[in-house]
């Protein structure tokens, strides 16, 4: 199980508190089948910026939520702004946050287990504004709408603040979603598909 250095939570509990995230701290999480899966230091995310909910049990480790922290501020909420009318992003739906599961997509004849099974990674299904408006992660025809550039400019800019960003078109299994996580790779390698 993965576990942050005391400076480094304190750190990282620092940056939501000035993000305004709302949060709450868990007890460790801890698979008895799968020893490797787990959160030494979870926490559950209800908003990740003030009146931008996480819908659903938006459990995670803090560097998961600090990313999507500074990624929503900085660049899902003035992507937003450039859509008609201007609609303020007030939410995310959710598919798995955390999920003591093997990797899905990958093709790889042993299971790797998932960064989800580590509280690093998060997926996106839609986006909620406050006109009540939903627009869903999903492919897009490529035919240069607003909600086509809206969705691939919120997930490039999520290369910024996750090691690993895939959605519609990368492989079957996120055609629906935005998998966002923070996968260990040497010399700061991303993979951004």
């Amino acid at each position: 199980m993965l576990r942050e250095s005391d400076q480094d939570y304190a750190a990282c509990r620092l940056s939501l508190a000035l993000l305004g995230t709302a949060y709450q701290e868990l007890p460790p999480i801890t698979d008895q089948d799968n020893r490797d899966c787990g959160i030494a230091r979870p926490i559950r995310v209800s908003q990740i910026l003030p009146d931008l909910a996480l819908d659903g049990d938006a459990v995670m480790r803090c560097d998961t939520a600090r990313g999507l922290g500074f990624w929503a501020r900085d660049f899902l909420r003035p992507a937003a702004a450039t859509l008609s009318g201007a609609p303020r992003v007030t939410g995310m739906q959710l598919g798995t946050t955390y999920d003591c599961r093997g990797r899905i997509g990958s093709g790889a004849a042993e299971p790797v287990l998932s960064q989800h099974a580590h509280g690093t990674a998060i997926d996106i299904a839609a986006f909620r504004f406050q006109n009540g408006e939903v627009l869903p992660v999903a492919p897009r025809r490529d035919d240069g709408d607003r909600p086509e550039a809206f969705q691939r400019a919120v997930r490039s800019a999520a290369c910024l603040f996750f090691t690993t960003v895939l959605g519609p078109g990368a492989n079957a299994a996120h055609d629906d979603h935005l998998h966002l996580d923070l996968a260990a790779r040497s010399r700061g390698w991303r993979l951004c598909q």
